[in-house]
């Protein structure tokens, strides 16, 4: 930029010989001030030594000013080409010639910089460069003024005669000038004044959102005993969205599987992470208590920390500033500099001028905008045109906006580049991490009613009532309900009511009163709990009695007019009070315009039952009892009503069920669930429902278990306490009802059937372990096993207790860290770990008896394997995902007969040699990704059986290997071996095969395996022929789950023995034709 730095170099020496001219003339008369500077030089400095070395002091003050002014111009109007920044910097130096600098200027201006550049900008005309250009000049000039101004007031006091004398001090003039420069701040457009303490304040202010807002309190939630605030950073779990205007599921009950186990993400949804991620400006809707607020508080503690990770691993860097709506309910949104008040108003006073522009500018922005909802319906327009203005004048800020969806469809925000969400109820396994992770959390609560280490106790108890009670599990299909649940929980020592009744009740008070109430939340209609329940319990009747899920808008218009005309004091219009209930009731919704449902089904039907018995239709109760959309509303309308009404209710189902048919059963478990919601029994009905329970008990089915667990103690009292007189199937789901109701009481009971060996009785009695404390349920409940199962972290520490457990298997939900249990179990034969995280085995040589071992190993490093050689019975090892320093460990295993190995990719000299001594195999399960495997480590292993390779190359190679070594070979299974040519396998007669190879089509070469048994075909698209196989006279079990649709199964018609294994959705030809002879199984 040659240009450019000739006009830096003018400029630079420019300020400094202006200012110092003014010293050396004194600082006084016009004509002096003009004079030529060396002139002034030459006079001002007898001795001609004095003259030079203030001449090079002036050329350092002009070198700094000109750095300066560089850093500027580089930062500045990136725009502009050279030649126009060249051009206003020659007409900055022109206006520096003609400005007045004098004392009198300067004074006038308070010896203030920014006053004086004021005063010259406004006394000179402009250059009209054009209108970027002039606003640099305007830029550059203020800021020469500044250096100037500076620099004068730093320079000595002119005394004629002491001039030489001065000479001294001003050796050190440039390195003070220098020193000036650096302590003014840099003017900008974005920085008038200056940068410097930016960076000071952001960590201040982040330092402050990573601690204020790391909190959550639940608003709206009666507790007695403490103050519900947990840390947000360890309660949060990532949620579910659906993009668009997807329409929210209807929460479902739960099973215990998916309280217990892992689940994948719903189909068409996405972890709201990963939808972030895509997109910087995203509208997030979803409804009551879904967690939006706790969203956007998550994301501006997370990226105050920079703590993202995985798809928003690109957000850190980003400072987050959040407005809360409600707090501008006039309607009036805040400017840039007014982003910070609504959550770190005690910082914002600190924050340099312009630093929220700056922030947004550069990108680094993170606006986090909550509540459009909480806002009046005329307000909410203005927050549309808010933030297109925003975003017209910081185009590369991020934004995520959130709302109720009645008050912004999934288009509202699209015109100005909102991509749109919606949260989904939580799934079932988002459910038990919430759960898990709020008692996490509340360890730091300082008001905590109980020990920290009771906790787990209160989790796994609350984990148990939800199995046993399922309505509570769809409620709590929200963060906000499922956190009141855990709130309650705790509040109550585990003693929630069995009586749904009092729940549903805590759930309708928060949502319709205390919870808006309590966070200032305003609205246009404004109506008491009572008229709100009231018109809701008509609107829930009427979807009952229809037998339908949801109305269309105008019949819930017309049904909500038809209500107020029979309420006084109503000052509003029906349509102001259904939308006034959509937007802020969170029990109704409108999911896709123009439909109207319930936000929960069970409040729904709780809110059915209760018009049910204020209309006292006793009848139609007793008549749809029987059915499964009216057997939750029947239950509730036993708890609604009293007296009179209930015996009516009670008494006209134990009649019904009397006169027997198909349905007597079903009625008679209606009449027990009606046992939960009732607090009392009917006079002259107690004899009759004994009778009834009697015959519901034991159970049947899983169904009913959950039906008859809801009842409680009722039913417990009545459960046999010998399980010997009931089939294994019926003992069984004796053992799952027991722990489903939990307790004390239930504990000794589970503790009686502990010694029942069946096979389904012991899987039930594992199943509990869930729902107790660790430690106590496996000393009194589980001490006698022989085979155990442990699928949470949790239940480890439970292992202490168990030493007569002689298979192990640990499917945890977490890699384990260590085997330290191990000790407590000497009699252990086998042991698989699903993930393990350690970097070495120790603890296994605590189980000299082991012969099997099976890990998977989650940590990517070598593993220590040295305990293995401790083991003298292992026969059995396999080491998947385990990398080590060497194989020569296996040499001190002389055992082994199976042996399963992830083989590393390289060879360097006998590295493989220890496996091929392993002359004892019997199975051998090899991975090497996509490196062939040497075929002579197969040349001593005569005894091999069983082989699998997964590698893509050689395998051809070590088929011929194993040929020439055994002719035993039975099972081989191949996976990922495109280059295979099937005429190898006839070298051997196989007994099971399975190939996984996207390239094989024809089949006719397996015609010569006669003792083929099973046959699977992963990943072998391209088959599409069976007439190979036909003939196969031992095949029993042909895996087609990985051949592509459409795949003819006619040809096997006739084989009278085989079972074939599809996919559920998978489609064939001739499936009917050939159901006569074999069978088809769907898994």
């Amino acid at each position: 930029m040659p240009g450019v730095e000739a006009a830096l170099t003018a400029a630079g020496k420019s300020i400094a010989e202006r200012a110092m001219r003014e010293w050396l003339a004194t600082r006084a008369a016009r004509k002096e001030r003009e004079a030529d500077l060396k002139d002034l030089i030459q006079s001002g400095f007898r001795d001609r030594l004095a003259a030079r070395k203030f001449g090079n002091q002036l050329q350092g003050v002009a070198l700094a000013v000109e750095g300066r002014l560089a850093r500027l111009v580089e930062q500045e109007f990136r725009g502009l080409d050279e030649a126009a920044r060249a051009a206003v910097l020659l007409e900055v130096v022109d206006a520096l010639r003609r400005a007045d600098l004098s004392d009198a200027a300067l004074f006038e201006a308070d010896a203030d910089p920014a006053k004086l550049a004021e005063r010259v900008l406004a006394s000179l005309p402009a250059p009209r460069l054009g209108e970027a250009e002039d606003r640099l000049y305007a830029v550059l000039l203020a800021e020469c003024v500044d250096c100037l101004t500076g620099l004068m007031r730093q320079l000595p006091q002119y005394l004629p005669r002491a001039a030489t004398e001065s000479l001294a001090r001003l050796s050190g003039l440039a390195e003070g000038v220098e020193r000036l420069l650096a302590r003014l701040p840099l003017r900008t457009l974005e920085a008038p004044d200056g940068r410097q303490d930016d960076a000071a304040f952001e960590r201040h202010y982040l330092g402050f959102l990573s601690r204020a807002l790391d909190e959550v309190e639940l608003f709206g939630v009666r507790v007695e005993n403490y103050r519900p605030r947990t840390s947000l950073s360890v309660a949060y779990i990532s949620l579910n969205v659906s993009a668009g205007e997807h329409r929210p599921r209807m929460p479902e009950r739960l099973s215990v599987a998916s309280l217990t186990g892992r689940q994948a993400v719903e189909p068409g949804t996405e972890r709201i992470e990963s939808a972030l991620g895509r997109s910087n400006l995203m509208l997030l809707r979803g409804d009551a208590g879904s967690g939006k607020s706790t969203l956007l508080r998550w994301l501006a503690v997370t990226a105050a920390r920079g703590d993202f990770s995985g798809a928003l691993s690109g957000w850190n860097g980003c400072v987050p500033m959040m407005v809360k709506l409600r707090s501008h309910s006039t309607g009036r949104f805040p400017a840039p500099a007014g982003f910070l008040d609504d959550v770190a108003q005690e910082v914002a006073g600190r924050m340099p001028r312009g630093w929220v522009e700056r922030v947004l500018e550069s990108g680094r922005g993170l606006l986090l905008v909550d509540g459009v909802d909480e806002l009046l319906v005329r307000h909410r327009p203005a927050v549309r045109e808010w933030l297109s203005r925003l975003l017209t004048a910081y185009p590369s800020m991020r934004v995520v906006v959130t709302s109720r969806p009645t008050a912004a469809d999934a288009r509202w925000l699209a015109d100005e580049g909102f991509a749109a969400a919606m949260l989904e109820p939580m799934t079932p396994e988002d459910l038990r991490e919430l759960v898990r992770q709020w008692h996490v959390a509340m360890r730091d609560c300082p008001s905590l009613p109980c020990a920290a280490d009771e906790l787990e106790g209160y989790e796994v108890a609350l984990l148990a009532r939800m199995e046993s009670n399922p309505h509570l599990g769809v409620v709590a299909s929200t963060p906000l309900l499922a956190a009141m649940l855990c709130a309650l929980n705790l509040d109550r020592r585990t003693q929630l009511p069995r009586n749904r009744m009092g729940f549903y009740d805590a759930v309708l008070s928060l949502l319709l009163e205390r919870r808006d109430a309590e966070r200032r939340i305003t609205d246009e209609v404004s109506l008491d709990p009572d008229q709100k329940i009231w018109i809701l319990r008509d609107l829930a009747w009427r979807l009952v009695s229809m037998g339908r899920s949801e109305l269309s808008k105008a019949t819930a218009l017309k049904s909500v007019g038809q209500k107020l005309a029979l309420m006084t004091r109503m000052p509003y219009s029906a349509s102001d009070v259904l939308e006034h209930l959509l937007r802020r009731s969170g029990v109704v919704r409108e999911p896709v315009p123009g439909r109207i449902d319930f936000a929960h089904r069970t409040v729904q039907e709780y809110l059915a039952a209760g018009q049910l018995v204020e209309d006292e239709d006793v009848d139609v109760a007793v008549e749809r009892a029987h059915l499964d959309q009216w057997r939750e509303v029947v239950v509730m309308a036993a708890g609604h009503a009293a007296g009179r009404l209930r015996k009516e209710l009670l008494t006209g189902l134990l009649d019904r069920a009397d006169q027997g048919g198909p349905q007597a059963r079903r009625l008679r478990l209606v009449v027990a669930g009606c046992l939960e919601t009732i607090q009392e029994i009917p006079l002259g009905l107690r004899d009759r429902i004994e009778q009834c329970l009697a015959t519901v008990i034991p159970p049947r089915t899983e169904v009913e278990t959950n039906l008859l667990a809801a009842v409680g103690e009722e039913v417990l009292h009545r459960l046999p306490r010998d399980l010997s007189g009931l089939r294994e199937k019926q003992a069984a789901l004796t053992v799952r009802t027991t722990w489903l109701i939990n307790g004390a009481e239930a504990l000794d009971r589970l503790a009686g059937y502990a010694s029942d060996e069946r096979w389904e009785v012991h899987r039930q009695l594992q199943e509990g372990w869930h729902y107790y404390d660790a430690e106590v349920y496996a000393k009194r409940v589980l001490a006698e096993s022989e085979e155990l199962t442990v699928p949470s972290n949790r239940l480890l520490r439970g292992l202490a207790h168990l030493g007569k457990v002689k298979r192990l298997f640990v499917t945890t939900d977490e890699p384990v860290t260590s085997l330290r249990f191990l000790r407590a179990m000497p009699g252990l034969e086998s042991l698989d770990v699903q993930e393990l995280a350690t970097a070495s085995l120790d603890g296994v040589e605590a189980t000299p008896e082991l012969r099997r071992l099976w890990v998977s190993m989650d940590l990517p490093g070598p593993l220590g394997v040295e305990s293995l050689e401790r083991l003298p019975q292992l026969d059995d090892l396999t080491l998947w995902n385990a990398r080590f320093d060497d194989l020569t460990f296996l040499d001190r295993l002389p055992r082994l007969e199976v042996l399963g190995l992830d083989l590393p990719a390289h060879d360097e000299g006998d590295w493989l040699g220890p496996l091929s001594r392993q002359t004892e195999l019997r199975r051998l399960f090899l991975d090497r990704e996509d490196l062939p495997i040497p075929p002579e480590i197969f040349e001593s292993m005569r005894s091999l059986k069983w082989l699998t390779l997964w590698t893509d190359a050689g395998v051809i190679g070590c088929l011929r290997a194993l040929e020439r070594t055994t002719t035993h070979l039975e099972g081989l299974s191949l996976l990922g071996s495109s280059a295979l040519d099937l005429a190898e396998l006839g070298r051997f007669e196989l007994t099971n095969l399975s190939l996984s190879n996207p390239e094989i089509e024809d089949l006719t070469p397996l015609r010569g395996q006669r003792r083929l048994d099973r046959l699977s075909l992963p990943r072998c698209a391209k088959v599409t022929d069976l007439t190979p196989l036909a003939g196969l006279p031992s095949l029993r079990t042909l895996d087609l789950s990985g051949v592509a649709d459409g795949i003819d199964l006619g040809p096997l018609a006739g084989m009278r023995h085989l079972t074939v294994v599809l996919n559920p959705g998978q489609r064939v030809t001739n499936e009917q034709v050939v159901r006569e002879t074999i069978r088809i199984s769907r898994r």
